[in-house]
């Protein structure tokens, strides 16, 4: 099976559950690559994660985690750099943050770890924006392209993206080298002002790639291929938190392409509309037992399969 490598930022989301100004923030380990990492590897997908983490005390517990998960670390820098901060708080449960990123482990990420033929790299989020690692970000993904299979997800942060412009450049070369763009509505928004869904698609599948997955949070998801386009509906559940939702889909979307073989270009972009709805089933689904949780805690196969009935 193929390797599912994960690039970008590992954190700390300081977290307020409760309502009021004095209420406490709970320290909990985040980030969306991270939590993508985790999510693919509860799947159960080979997993190596390319992020610089921190020799602080938020790093060793970041480090622990993925090690307990068994995430390979064996490329993951380990930094001198503090571990990046991030506040949040729920709005019916929705997130909202704060980032605190300047001079952090995170930022200064630059790998060098050359992938196998048919791995899968992942990049996004943060690894995008900060400075110096998006343009380092950038450079290892375009090298990395020319044999794996390139993954990217925008998750947008117009919060800290200074220069939406040259974000909106980054990610779009980024997109020309892909095979798998996973975005949601908000984040097409913000890369594709005023553009819909399949108007985007059809651009980007025009550049090459091969399947583009787009998440509406309860409204569902909607996929399309070179070849085919799919729908699915959303679950109406009693939500804890949407914490990690997004990142679950993608680590669960990536895993199942690993466990199928289907880690070229040219099998995604083939894919027909069975196929893909099947695939943004599993992942909507695994994406719905997360939000059953506090925080982000992506489910087992087994356990995605059992809220699905399958």
């Amino acid at each position: 099976m193929a390797k599912i490598w994960v690039l970008g930022e590992a954190l700390i989301d300081f977290v307020q559950r409760e309502d009021g100004a004095d209420a406490p923030f709970h320290p909990v380990n985040g980030g969306s690559p991270f939590n993508a990492a985790k999510a693919a590897r509860r799947q159960g997908s080979e997993v190596g994660f390319l992020g610089a983490l921190s020799m602080d005390m938020f790093g060793e517990r970041l480090w622990s985690e993925l090690d307990a998960e068994g995430v390979d670390t064996s490329a993951t820098p380990r930094l001198d750099n503090p571990t990046m901060l991030a506040f949040v708080q729920l709005e019916n449960g929705e997130p909202r943050y704060a980032f605190y990123s300047e001079g952090t482990a995170a930022r200064m990420v630059d790998p060098v770890q050359n992938l196998a033929a048919g791995d899968i790299l992942h990049v996004g989020s943060l690894g995008l924006v900060d400075q110096p690692g998006a343009d380092n970000t950038e450079r290892y993904a375009m090298a990395q392209a020319n044999h794996a299979l390139l993954s990217v997800d925008p998750n947008a942060r117009p919060v800290v993206t200074h220069d939406p412009a040259d974000w909106r450049a980054r990610v779009m070369r980024l997109i020309n080298l892909a095979g798998v763009v996973k975005l949601s509505d908000e984040d097409l928004a913000e890369l594709a002002p005023g553009r819909d869904f399949d108007d985007f698609a059809e651009e980007i599948l025009g550049l090459g790639v091969g399947l583009v997955v787009m998440t509406q949070g309860p409204d569902g998801a909607i996929g399309r291929s070179q070849n085919a386009r799919a729908t699915v509906e959303g679950h109406r559940i009693d939500i804890v938190d949407a914490v990690g939702a997004g990142d679950t889909v993608t680590g669960t979307l990536l895993a199942q392409l690993a466990a199928r073989g289907l880690t070229d270009k040219a099998s995604v972009a083939a894919l027909d509309a069975d196929t893909i709805k099947e695939l943004l089933t599993f992942s909507m689904g695994a994406a719905a037992v997360n939000c059953t949780r506090a925080g982000c805690n992506p489910p087992t196969p087994e356990e995605t399969r059992a809220f699905l009935g399958l």
